[in-house]
């Protein structure tokens, strides 16, 4: 329905059966092939594609790269990466090539996507590229032994790269990531074109002298504001602190950071940047103080851009929410009940693909991203999704499609409504998340084919 698919994988008939598994995908919240198949034979090809030599998930990864460059020429973007874990707990008896998950025991993978929003709006526009991660035993304790290449942290350098050349025909990229992304070596090696917003984990030596943290504390207080903090962990092992407010004291000013002593030596020495301190002021009893120490390449001559700073690095959250799609409120990853490693790479990567647009559709609900429908549709499609849209509508006001018929809101409305939101947006109803966005597809796909039909049987 998008114009989107896997990747040609140089057969017309796999490019086909993979654009049905991710249309597949992107409407129904399972990872179960023979629930995802509409008849037992559609079952047995998703099945036979994922196991062809042919069909890899770097191609499938390149062909969503490409899309989003496309969507994202002449924009300022955000390319936001971060690593999550898919782990089987119960399931090392019925697997074969996985490696270890993060506690060293049981199986599991890692995937590293870097997602794409507008930095002026705060639209998710795709997909740039992602890496997956099947660890060996063993990987952990030979870690001081492998080349900087040959390490899990090189990810995030890799990314960065990776995300200037797919998003190279934007007006500007900025790469976000959070304290894992703390690395020298991405500071010192980041392509010209790409500017960096990471959040500081290391108390790093300064040049001439001092400390990161304490010398970011001396800085006089610039600004206090409050901040919506996200709720953390959803399980109570995972010590789950709810949502809250938080007023935070904005500080910033220009650093210039050493190399690190275990650095390489053909590193450049220092490193210039420029620093934004968030610190939570009278932070609640037992609860984990805000404090972000935002270092980035963009210029911050001013408060505003200081306070620009502070909200490209809060859609950061964008990413969180599509792994908490990819897991647990919709396709529901870690359930697969695929065997092997090599197709379950795959499958991940497809499921990825699907989650991300999902989540589009849920950001650009209320239009305030002010994204056009051809972000997440495709334009020949709007006939139908006209004709669709105005069954849809109630006679009253609050029962019409408010939004722009253009806009990525007007199609995320008609998604909503056939996913069963009541279309109310009164206090007390809930907005559409990705559950109903799920439902919704399911219905929408169905329709626009049989839209599809119906006109091209009146032409003829």
């Amino acid at each position: 329905m998008s114009g989107d698919d896997l990747g040609g994988f140089g057969d017309a008939r796999l490019r086909k059966v993979g654009a049905a598994l991710l249309a597949a995908m992107q409407q129904t919240p399972t990872m179960c092939l023979h629930r995802l198949a509409k008849d037992r034979n559609q079952a047995v090809q998703f099945g036979r594609f994922l196991d062809n030599d042919a069909v890899s998930a770097d191609e499938m990864l390149v062909q969503a790269g490409r899309l989003t460059g496309q969507r994202a020429a002449g924009r300022h973007v955000l390319a936001i990466q971060d690593t999550t874990e898919l782990h089987f707990a119960t399931h090392r008896a019925s697997k074969r090539g996985f490696g270890l998950a993060g506690n060293g025991w049981d199986i599991g993978l890692f995937i590293h996507p870097v997602v794409v929003m507008d930095a002026q709006h705060g639209g998710l526009i795709g997909l740039a590229g992602a890496q997956v991660l099947n660890r060996p035993p063993g990987a952990i304790a030979d870690r001081r032994k492998r080349t900087t290449e040959e390490k899990e942290s090189h990810r995030w350098l890799a990314a960065s790269l990776a995300a200037g050349e797919v998003l190279s025909q934007a007006s500007g990229i900025t790469v976000i990531a959070d304290r894992e992304g703390d690395i020298y070596d991405l500071f010192a090696n980041r392509p010209a074109h790409v500017d960096l917003l990471i959040r500081a984990a290391q108390d790093r030596a300064l040049a001439p002298g001092g400390r990161l943290f304490a010398h970011c504390a001396d800085w006089p207080e610039q600004d206090r504001r409050t901040i919506d903090v996200p709720a953390k962990g959803r399980q109570p092992h995972e010590g789950r602190q709810p949502g809250r407010v938080a007023t935070v004291a904005l500080r910033f000013g220009e650093v210039t950071l050493r190399r690190p002593q275990n650095g390489i030596r053909s590193q450049t020495d220092t490193v210039t940047l420029r620093v934004v301190d968030v610190t939570e002021i009278d932070p609640p009893p037992q609860q984990t103080p805000v404090h972000w120490c935002l270092l980035t390449t963009h210029a911050v001559p001013t408060l505003a851009e200081a306070r620009q700073i502070v909200a490209w690095y809060r859609c950061r959250w964008a990413i969180e929410q599509v792994f908490r799609t990819l897991k647990t409120d919709g396709v529901r990853i870690e359930a697969s009940q695929i065997i092997d490693a090599a197709n379950f790479v795959k499958l991940a990567v497809a499921a990825l693909i699907a989650a991300v647009r999902v989540m589009q559709i849920v950001l650009g609900r209320d239009g305030s991203t002010g994204q056009m429908l051809t972000d997440a549709a495709d334009a020949a499609d709007i006939p139908a999704l006209c004709a669709i849209n105005r069954r849809l509508e109630g006679r009253t006001d609050k029962l019409k499609n408010p939004h722009n018929p253009r806009s990525l809101a007007w199609f995320s409305w008609i998604v909503a409504r056939l996913g069963g939101w009541s279309g109310y947006i009164s206090t007390g109803y809930k907005p559409p998340g990705p559950k109903t966005v799920f439902r919704g597809l399911l219905r929408l796909d169905g329709m626009i084919e049989g839209w599809k039909l119906a006109n091209h049987s009146a032409v003829v």
